[in-house]
């Protein structure tokens, strides 16, 4: 059994992984199609929780 530092470790890694291949993924649309996502959703609340996720996973 994992004990539950090593299971929150394993989870904001996954977290951190999925805000990586999102926050890329959107500014790749971004590029191709002006607009298409910041009419939307500001990008830059997802790089805050992405830098949050990222400093936590660190530490």
């Amino acid at each position: 059994m994992i004990k539950t530092k090593g299971k929150n470790k394993i989870i904001f890694r996954e977290i951190f992984y999925f805000f990586s291949i999102l926050l890329a993924a959107l500014v790749i649309l971004e590029i191709f199609w002006p607009n298409i996502v910041l009419v939307y959703f500001n990008l830059n609340y997802l790089l805050l929780a992405w830098l949050i996720v990222g400093l936590i996973f660190i530490i």
